[in-house]
């Protein structure tokens, strides 16, 4: 019997592997894809916390900017001293991966899980590889294995409560700026989220999140924004859960990054969150190995582990991006000039954080309190 199977081979999945391995612990990570990082639905920006974590050489451009575009086409240009790194998503899935296989972690490509069961003795997974149906226990199952995670449905029974649907691609357009990305707010480019242009060279990454409406056909409208129609090289997309689960532990089990909602509600980036709930998992089960404990009570400390850093955050922002999302274009207006003043800006400047945005959400609302009272007095 295995100590440990992992469900998915994404950063979250590989990374806990490769913790799980390094400590001596017989550990299978299970990926359905046949190579690891295909088919890439990420935008794959993060900030440099994430190479505290994994040893990568896979950045595609650092940016330091961000170019804001609100209703009627004005903008607010944003920029930081600390650099932003857009990843090549597949190339950095492969890094994780192999720091999971060369600490001694068996990883099985083409594996698609086909179920899940737990009792007291063991957990069981069965899975089909090259045609043939297999089934492994273990002492644990983590799912890792996204936003439509099997490990979560056969154990946990319903998914986040909010879910973004996405659609991007990879574009045969280079933007003038290659130090900035651009965020396109408002209701010709989304329900409730946003649209981004992520500059990566000759090739620029366009896409939007949208919540309880396609994205496709917002997609559509965004694409004419730039001139010339650039030509589509590749083309993903997929939901992204916002909000985290009210429990990610069970009997046996775990759920780390998306497969949890474990994920930032304001970008929808999921990279940082699903890494730092792979840490947390890490320790949580090498206690109960320790302690020859796997049962659901204490589990529990795993997400006492994972929210004592992320939760209030996660939480927070939860909560703006709801506001956020109830916005129409006339609101994005007003909140356009509320903060489109040098001092604004200054703010933005100094405290921006795309994996702590709280903290300048919370400063703006202080220093700017019309944004909250023009919205209670209605969009």
């Amino acid at each position: 019997m295995r100590d440990a199977i992992i469900v998915g081979a994404g950063p979250a999945g590989s990374y806990l592997s490769h913790l799980l391995s390094k400590q001596g612990y017989d550990v299978l990570n299970l990926e359905e894809h046949e190579e690891v990082g295909r088919p890439v639905e990420c935008t794959g920006v993060v900030t440099e916390r994430v190479f505290r974590y994994v040893r990568s050489r896979s950045i595609a451009n650092t940016v330091s900017g961000a170019n804001i575009v609100f209703p009627g086409n004005r903008t607010i240009k944003i920029g930081k001293q600390e650099k932003t790194i857009v990843i090549y998503r597949d190339s950095f899935d492969k890094d994780v991966s192999g720091m999971a296989i060369g600490s001694g972690a068996d990883l099985r490509l083409g594996s698609r899980v086909r179920s899940v069961r737990v009792n007291d003795g063991y957990a069981e997974v069965e899975f089909r590889e090259s045609g043939e149906l297999i089934s492994e226990r273990a002492r644990i199952v983590i799912g890792a294995d996204g936003a439509n995670s099997i490990v979560r449905k056969s154990l946990y029974g319903h998914r986040p409560s909010r879910v973004v649907s996405t659609y991007q691609v990879d574009a045969s357009f280079t933007m003038d700026d290659q130090d900035s990305v651009s965020v396109f707010l408002g209701r010709d480019f989304s329900n409730g989220f946003f649209g981004w242009a992520v500059p990566t060279g000759n090739i620029t990454r366009i896409g939007l999140g949208s919540i309880g409406k396609g994205a496709l056909p917002y997609f559509l409208k965004m694409i004419r924004q730039f001139n010339p129609e650039p030509k589509i090289l590749a083309i993903t997309g997929g939901p992204i859960p916002i909000s985290y689960m009210h429990r990610t532990s069970g009997n046996r089990s775990l759920l780390v990054g998306d497969a949890g909602g474990i994920v930032k509600p304001l970008t929808g980036g999921g990279i940082y969150t699903g890494i730092v709930s792979a840490y947390w998992a890490a320790r949580a089960i090498s206690e109960g190995f320790e302690s020859d404990r796997l049962d659901q009570r204490f589990l529990q400390r795993y997400e006492k582990y994972w929210k004592s850093e992320i939760g209030r955050e996660l939480r927070i922002d939860g909560m703006i991006q709801k506001f956020y999302a109830a916005l129409n274009d006339r609101y994005l207006s007003r909140l356009y000039r509320s903060i489109s003043s040098d001092r604004s800006i200054d703010i933005i400047n100094s405290k921006g954080d795309i994996d702590y945005p709280s903290k300048l959400a919370l400063q703006l609302f202080l220093k700017n309190p019309s944004i909250a009272l023009s919205f209670l007095r209605g969009n």
